[in-house]
């Protein structure tokens, strides 16, 4: 009990580590929200898009997509994430980032008792291998919760990226990209509706909250 105690006190980092990488994006740094919020956000999509899974019969471990969305920047705790551009821009500074990833992860890991710490562990060595359906589905929900966030921040309006815009090309060639690697057929059917509806009708809209509420 005293080291799970000392881990959830730990935790409570998640709720003062901002997600620096928005800045890169033009967001100011009082805007960002907290490793804590954006956890939240994205464990609730990827709740209600493994719903939408199971109804159209596709093959998925609901639980465990649940249990990766929780824990899955959880190596940013110590750190944020201001290198994620630069790593899609230089790949090989990936290892130093994987490297500040990894310690995190076993410091937190040293804190459980050793089933919880198995399976810790591998759900977050399952995840950065992106190798299984679960896998993917939780990284597009990571990406689509940072998506859905900038459109709350109504982005485009703001800050006018213009010709220079690069989220039309992140969502082609990265989310879309992602989505084409789910193996159940079902599975990848049910993102690709949700990816196209998103594209069409939600993406450079800006927040359309009180449209729903006002429906």
């Amino acid at each position: 009990m005293k080291n799970l105690i000392k881990l959830l006190s730990v935790l409570q980092l998640t709720k003062d580590q901002p997600l620096t990488g928005y800045i890169s994006s033009g967001i100011k740094l009082h805007e960002t929200p907290s490793l804590a919020e954006h956890h939240y956000t994205t464990i609730l999509m990827a709740y209600l898009i493994a719903q939408k899974i199971k109804e159209a019969g596709g093959a998925i471990e609901e639980r465990k997509i649940i249990l990766m969305t929780m824990i899955h920047d959880l190596p940013e705790l110590f750190g944020g994430d201001i290198s994620a551009p630069l790593n899609r821009k230089y790949p090989d500074l990936r290892e130093y980032k994987n490297k500040i990833g990894e310690r995190a992860i076993a410091m937190l890991a040293s804190h459980m008792d050793e089933p919880t710490r198995k399976e810790f562990v591998a759900l977050h060595q399952e995840l950065n291998a992106g190798a299984t359906d679960e896998a993917v589905v939780c990284k597009i929900m990571d990406q689509m919760d940072h998506q859905l966030f900038l459109e709350y921040h109504n982005h485009k309006l703001k800050y006018n990226q213009g010709s220079r815009d690069y989220r039309p090309d992140f969502f082609e060639n990265h989310i879309i990209k992602l989505a084409e690697k789910i193996k159940d057929a079902k599975t990848k059917k049910v993102m690709a509706d949700f990816l196209t509806e998103f594209r069409d009708n939600f993406f450079d809209q800006g927040f359309q909250g009180m449209s729903v509420l006002m429906e």
